[in-house]
């Protein structure tokens, strides 16, 4: 069928969504006038069918609430590492945003979220239900897409600092408790109940692939992620405070007194070494004493489960 804009889609499929979204998604990708409400760069909103409660999110919709540009790459985003068992770096493409088609998302950023959000509900943790997932095939390209249910009561967490701290806690528990790794946000609820949101950048770490030197690496790299954050897109009132010390609000959900030096001394010994670059010299050894010297990678190589493998 044909889309505005002079696309031909080829075959759209779905997973786990149900008919009635399935049409609606179908509609969005296929009509040639489109009406939704922009949500970022590359996810929409619209009506949920058969409920005025809810909203049906879609992301992987098109770039700007426009099309896919299918075979044009994403360039943005953090890239996402990965670590193997003596702690080296290696790139994962993949769950980054640099194999996403520009307003598309990859196959495994897709389905990750899928997964995850089953996972962390089966667990007990409140989440923004993933519904399903599907697929577009334009000839020549293939692109992913995500698909959500969103209570309109929903409003992103406020409280920034405290939602920080609280945040990185999360974190770590969930990397101490189930070997699940990864950032995220969160929407809250009207009672104050916060829901986790954007789940695509997690793993699962197993004792056979991961060491306590690359669990460490992976949590010190999402927690990295997360200090970033808080540095970039804390609220106007919180503009005056030093960068340094935004970066290390979230360090307090590790550290009760974290402040700007240990988020310096993790980027500075820990992450620019380690996590965003590979030195041609790379030890295992070089790798431990350098988490042994900083207050973060003490804590974690401390928090890192006995089912993963010492190396000192």
């Amino acid at each position: 069928s044909s889309a505005a804009g002079g696309d031909v889609v080829m075959k759209i499929e779905f997973y786990h969504a149900s008919a009635a979204v399935r049409d609606r998604v179908r509609a969005w990708f296929t009509s040639p006038t489109r009406i939704a409400v922009r949500d970022g760069s590359r996810s929409i909103i619209l009506p949920y069918p058969g409920t005025s409660r809810s909203v049906l999110k879609i992301k992987g919709a098109g770039l700007n609430g426009g099309h896919i540009r299918f075979g044009v790459k994403h360039r943005l985003g953090p890239a996402s590492e990965t670590f193997d068992f003596d702690g080296r770096r290696v790139e994962d493409v993949a769950s980054g945003h640099n194999n996403a088609d520009l307003g598309a998302a990859s196959f495994q950023q897709a389905a990750v979220e899928y997964v995850m959000s089953q996972r962390l509900h089966d667990l007990g943790y409140p989440v923004v239900p993933c519904i399903g997932y599907g697929r577009i095939e334009d000839g020549q390209h293939v692109t992913w897409f995500s698909l959500f249910e969103l209570d309109k009561s929903w409003r992103l967490a406020e409280e920034y600092e405290a939602t920080n701290v609280h945040n990185a806690r999360l974190l770590l528990e969930l990397a101490v408790k189930h070997s699940l790794v990864g950032y995220f946000w969160f929407l809250q609820g009207p009672g104050g109940e916060l829901r986790l949101k954007d789940l695509h950048p997690f793993r699962h770490l197993d004792p056979i692939n991961v060491s306590q030197l690359s669990w460490t690496l992976h949590v010190v790299d999402a927690l990295y992620t997360r200090c970033q954050a808080c540095r970039h897109f804390a609220p106007a009132p919180m503009s005056e405070v030093d960068p340094s010390e935004l970066g290390a609000v979230p360090l307090r959900g590790v550290l009760d007194d974290a402040c700007g030096h240990d988020y310096l001394e993790m980027k500075e010994r820990l992450v620019k070494p380690f996590v965003k670059s590979q030195a041609n010299d790379f030890s295992s050894a070089k790798l431990f004493d350098s988490l042994h010297a900083t207050r973060v990678g003490r804590v974690l190589l401390d928090r890192c489960p006995d089912r993963f493998a010492r190396w000192n």
